[in-house]
This record gives structure tokens, sequence and C-alpha cells, in this order.
């Protein structure tokens, strides 16, 4: 039988229940599988908090009794009495008070304590041969008793609080047939390490207290140290102190055990080596002593009620499939019944039509159901032809837009408001970069993708930044790569769409490759820069000329004030011409390295008044700074001002010694210090008022550059020239 065949009652039923059956299975699934997700994650959850609270538990144990340590240590640090059967007295009341305790002990460096011990060699129970004062206060076997502690000098409950000077748990240890773990604190009196005051807990104590933790029906906890080694268990006794997670050769625990060591918590799915069970072991870190609490629970126990809880639900959902098959069957067959009708009458009516009976009428009402339908269905059909036209029209505009974009070098993009800008409108011209249209609007490729990866989150991050200011525009010139590899600039405009209720809805905008003006704008700043530098080798090399000529002029004078005017003269040309051949070099061609430009800038100077460096030492103290030439030119004029008249007037007759120049910037202040350890200033010129053309010039040129200058001869000669760079 073919599918048009079949009546329409029963395909309603069968579109109905078919389609509630499939909503209604995979809303069912979906409650069942997120439903018992989370029971399972929070069996987990409360397996873990309960992990943490036991932890958290026995760390404070572990604290209070790290506590009494450092109480003691603190306490015997201020002790000055130097009264031993005070301090034993002590010890035996600590001990007393503390049930939980094995042992209380101090330990002093030799004659730290009373600087007597070679009067207590062997004196009693609280000495050794070496008379040092080691009390060990103990109830090891039961009966408290006294006895001095051994193998201080290599065990690390000594070693190694003395060594880092402070608190230390140790890995548990047997000692006299006990499995102790020690808590030492260092003794530290002014400053100076002088012995240890510790107590020892026996784990006995703490597998009772550990082993008695139950969970759920068969789980257990137990105790382990920070290198995985057993302190408790409920069942195997012979492995404590004797065996560690390592030790059960099992990949999963082998790495708890890891974890352990480094202070991490977590849990494992593993094969439990006591009862060969499926369980998952919580591990979470004790942060006193760096052991660690493992809660080993069988997941069949754990997961019991997700179980439980799924069949429930499953069983829910049975009754509800039938439930709602039945509800859409009576449904199904009333709309039918009353389709069934509809079509009787219609046959009715249409019969009595043809036998040309017009006055038969229909129980529903023919007037209304039917003459309406063929002047509905023609008011439809009116409409649909209006509106086909507008769309013919609507078309033919959009095919002509889209064909005088598609002819031009502007692409039009649409992209969603997401990272890497998913398409999904682009014009056909996209081709022009090598890609197709339908690898963008696929999915397959991200408009994100073709952006250059330098420029990609500075493209990003400026565009967010422009919406969320409120800006409709956005606007930038960046780099794309075309399908071939060629990088290309493009510029991009885009307007920012937004919905009522302001939120961004999408991206509109056009790309335009720019890249023949950015080449040409590449060449031009290349030719600015050349002719730059040209300019600046210019008059580099005409200032030497200037030099070289003031040089050779001074050669036909014998009077030392003339030489020295044309040596002076010829120093400030050549601090000029300095700044323009380092300029010339510079990056940039507009910002001076002052660090490097002083440097070369001294030792010309040197060099100028035939000053040896074992004579005179110059000590430079430049920050990495950059300075624009209106401040750079003026600036090493004042440096060689100062520098040369140190060099002349400082260390005259072989006067030895230095000179200082440091440089550096705080906050918006720039700030040079020029000073010597030759002669003193004189204090009876004012050097803001001197007939000196160095000092003239050096006052002007301060105020040229809108800074101060302040002379200080207290120790040496220091100017000291403060102001801003107008760069």
């Amino acid at each position: 039988m073919r599918w048009k065949d079949v009546s329409l009652k029963v395909k309603l039923v069968l579109y109905i229940v078919t389609g509630v059956f499939l909503i209604l299975s995979a809303s069912t699934s979906i409650v069942i599988t997120t439903v018992t997700e989370q029971e399972e994650q929070l069996a987990y959850h409360d397996s873990i908090q309960n992990a943490k609270s036991f932890a958290n538990g026995y760390n404070a144990d572990m604290k209070a009794d790290m506590a009494v340590a450092h109480t003691l240590a603190a306490l015997l640090a201020k002790y000055d009495n130097a009264d031993r059967g005070e301090i034993n007295a002590m010890l035996e009341e600590l001990l007393l008070e503390n049930p939980e305790l094995l042992a209380v002990y101090v330990a002093f460096e030799p004659n730290a304590f009373d600087g007597r011990d070679s009067e207590f060699v062997n004196a009693d129970a609280t000495h050794d041969e070496t008379g040092r004062f080691i009390p060990y206060w103990n109830k090891i076997g039961g009966e408290m008793f006294v006895e001095p502690l051994v193998d201080y000098d290599t065990l690390d409950y000594y070693q190694l609080t003395k060594e880092q000077e402070q608190d230390i748990i140790t890995e548990p240890y047997l000692y006299q047939g006990a499995l102790i773990v020690s808590y030492d604190a260092p003794i530290v009196r002014d400053g100076e390490f002088i012995g240890i005051s510790g107590v020892d807990v026996e784990l006995n104590y703490v597998d009772e207290t550990v082993s008695s933790v139950k969970a759920f029906d068969t789980g257990y906890l137990f105790m382990v140290s920070n290198t995985g080694v057993l302190l408790s268990h409920p069942t195997r006794k012979d492995w404590i102190g004797l065996r560690s997670m390592a030790d059960f050769d099992i990949p999963m625990i082998e790495k708890a055990n890891k974890d352990i060591n480094n202070g991490i918590g977590g849990h494992i799915d593993t094969i439990d080596p006591v009862t060969g069970k499926e369980v998952v072991m919580f591990y979470e870190p004790i942060e006193t002593g760096k052991f660690a609490i493992v809660l080993v629970v069988p997941t069949e126990e754990m997961l019991a009620g997700v179980e439980s809880l799924r069949s429930t639900l499953i069983t829910i959902y049975t009754f509800s499939i039938i439930f709602m098959g039945a509800m859409a069957y009576l449904i199904a067959v009333s709309f039918t019944n009353r389709i069934t009708e509809i079509v009787i009458d219609f046959k009715k009516i249409s019969g009595a039509a043809i036998k040309g009976d017009l006055d038969a009428r229909a129980n529903t009402d023919v007037e209304i159901d039917f003459k309406l339908i063929p002047k509905g269905m023609n008011e439809i059909m009116d409409a649909l032809t209006g509106h086909s036209k507008e769309l013919q029209n609507s078309y033919e505009l959009i095919r002509k837009m889209e064909s005088a974009v598609n002819s031009s070098k502007v692409v039009v993009f649409w992209w969603k408001f997401e990272h890497e800008y998913p398409v999904e409108f682009v014009s056909d011209n996209v081709a022009q970069f090598g890609y197709s249209l339908e690898e963008f609007l696929s999915g397959n490729l991200l408009y994100g993708d073709i952006i250059h990866k330098d420029d990609l989150d500075s493209v990003w991050s400026e565009l967010n930044k422009c919406a969320d200011e409120g800006h409709d525009h956005f606007h930038k010139d960046y780099r794309i790569v075309t399908k071939s590899g060629e990088i290309r600039w493009v510029h991009e405009d885009t307007f920012i769409q937004r919905d009522d209720e302001g939120k961004i809805a999408y991206f509109q905008g056009t790309i335009l490759d720019i890249t023949e003006r950015v080449k040409a704008e590449k060449a031009l700043k290349e030719m600015d820069e050349i002719r730059t530098k040209e300019i600046h080798h210019r008059i580099k090399n005409n200032l030497q000329v200037v030099s070289g000529m003031l040089y050779l002029e001074s050669l036909n004078f014998r009077y030392q004030e003339v030489i020295d005017a044309f040596r002076d003269s010829e120093n400030r040309v050549r601090s000029i011409a300095l700044i323009h051949e380092k300029l010339y070099q510079s990056k940039d061609l507009v910002s001076l390295d002052l660090g490097d430009y002083i440097k070369d800038l001294t030792d010309h100077l040197f060099h100028s008044y035939r000053v040896e460096e074992e004579d005179v030492e110059l000590i430079l103290n430049v920050d990495d700074m950059f300075l624009g030439m209106d401040t750079a030119v003026p600036l090493g004029i004042i440096i060689n001002e100062l520098t040369s008249n140190a060099l002349q007037h400082a260390f005259e007759n072989g006067v030895k010694g230095e000179i200082y120049i440091d440089f550096f910037k705080r906050e918006e202040i720039f700030e040079l210090t020029i000073s010597n350890t030759g002669k003193n200033f004189p204090k009876d010129i004012d050097f803001k008022n001197t007939e000196s053309l160095g000092l003239q010039l050096v006052t002007n040129l301060v105020s040229q550059i809108e800074g101060e200058v302040e002379l200080d001869t207290t120790d040496r000669t220091t100017f000291t020239i403060t102001f801003r760079d107008g760069k």
C-alpha cells in the first residue's frame, strides 16, 4: 500500500504518536542522563568533602602537637634561669597533661644551656658522655621515664631542625619497637640556634583513630606519609610503616602517590589491593606534616543511589510513553472525526449541487465554512501574485547591487559577534583573495583565520573596546593572508549593529585592499628617512670641518689663553656634531641615546685635554633613555662645558680624582648631576654671574630648556640640572 493511500486518520495518529514518542524519549533521555550525572557528581563531591573533612580534622591534631613543640621552644628561647631540674619538671608535667603524646624532649647545643656541660658528664638520665642537656621524657612501654636523647648527631629530628631553623615533622620511623613521628621546633635566642624542643606521637594512636572511620558499607580510611608510607590501615596492620603506596605496583595508585608527594589532592578509579574490588580512592593532603588522608570507597556502593534513581526514572518514562501515546491517539481520533464530518457534508453539498439541488445545507454552517474558502483562496492568490512581483523586482535590484559590489574591489561581510568572526554573508568578490564563498558560509573558514596572526589580537581587542564604549563604527588597517600565502593590507569599515536592548547583534562592514597604497606610503616614509639621515650626515660633516678649522687655526697662536679659547670652541662644535652623528645612526632619526652620546663626548674631552684615565677617573651612571634634538643639543653643550671646566681647573698640577656624571629620570623630571673630587669651585664666585663664557653658556642653556641649575660645594663640586624633555 502506498503512503498516499493511507487514510488521514491513520496518518495523523502515526504522526502524533511518533512525534510524542520521539520528543518524550529524547527529553526523558536527557533528564535521566542529566539527573544521574548530577547524582554521580554529588556522590563524588560528598566523598571529596568527607576526605577533606577528615584531612582537616587530622591537620588540626597535628597542628596541636606541633604547637606544643613550638610553644616549648618559644618559652626556652626566653628562659634564663639555667635550672636543669626546673626544665625536667616542666617536661614531665607536659607529658602528663597530654596523654596523646608518647614523648616530650629538649636538646641543647654544647654549653648552650648554662655553659656547665662538663659538670654533668653522665651525671644522670638526662645527660650522656658529652654532658649536654638532652632529657627525653617518654612513655615507651607504658611507664613514664626519662633517658638521654640518642642519635641527635645523625637523625633528622635534630639535624634538619638545626639546619633549616624551622619547625620540622619527620617521616615515620621505628624507635624501641614503636612507630613514631617527631614534631620539632628550633630554639633560637638572639638570632642564634641553641637547640630544639619536640614531641613524639606514636602512630598506633593515629591508626586506632583513622581505622575506626567507615564510609558507605565497606569503605574505609587510612593515612599515609608524604612519601606514601602507610601510617594506618583498618585490616592490614602488617603494612603500617613498612609498605608504601608505590609498592602496590598499580599505575593509578602510583599517580596518587606522586600527587600526595607534591601536596596535591584528587581521586582515582582503581582496584583495591586488599579486596580486589573496583574502588574510588579520594586523597587529600594534610597541610601540617605533608601527610595525606586516603578514603577508599567501592564504586558500586558509592553509585548505588545513582543506579536506583536511574531505574526509577526509566520506569516513570515507560509509563509516560504509554500514557502519552494513549492521549495522542484520543486527540488524533477526535480531530479526524471532525474532518470526516466536514468531508461528508462537503460531498453531500457537492453531490446535491451536481444534481441541481442548491438548497442543500451542511450541518457545519456551509455559508460560513465553505463559501468563504474559494473567496479567501482567491484573495490569498491575488496577494501572493502581488508579493511575487515585488519580490521579483527586489531580486532584480539585489542582483544589480551584487553585480556592482562583485565587480568592485570592496568586499562586503556580515560577521557574527564571536571571536575570530564567523561569517554569515560575504560577497562573491572575496575570490580576489583566493577564497571561495562556500569556504566562509560553510563555517570551515572563519574570517579570523585569514587575518595575519600578528594583527588578530589587536583587531579583536580594538573592536571590542570600540563596541564597549558605545560606538557604532569601527575603522582599522591591518594585514590578511591570501589563500596563496601572500600578505595583503586591507582597510576595514564596520558598522556595529545593536538590538533594541542595545546589545550587539552582528557586525556588518566592508574590507578594501589597500596594499598598493601602503607600499607607496612606506616608500615615501623610507625616502623621508633617507633625506633626514643625509641632512644629519651633512651637518655632522660640516661641523667636523668647522671643528678641524678651529683646531688648525689654533696652531697659529702661541698664547695659551687663545689656544684654550679655540679648543673650547672646537669642543662645543664637536658636541653638536656628535649629536647629529648619533641621530644619523639612530633608528627613528629624532631621538638620541644619551648614555651612548655622553660616553663618546667625554672620551673626546679626555683626549682633547690629554687627561689620562689613571689620573682622572670618569664614572658614568646614566639610565637608558632617549631625548629629542631640541633638548639634546643644549644638554650636550652643558655637559661639554661642565666636564671641560672640571678637566681644566679641578685637576691642575697633577691632582688626581674622579669625575661623576649621573643622569636619570624620576617620573617626568630629568636630573643631570656632574661632580668632581678635585679642587673645589671657588666659594666667592657666583657661577650664574661670571665672566666665564662656559658658565654663561650653562646658565643660558639651562634656561633655554626651561630647567634649573644648582651648585653644591659641601663635599665636592656638584652641578645639578633638572628639566623636562619637550620631545
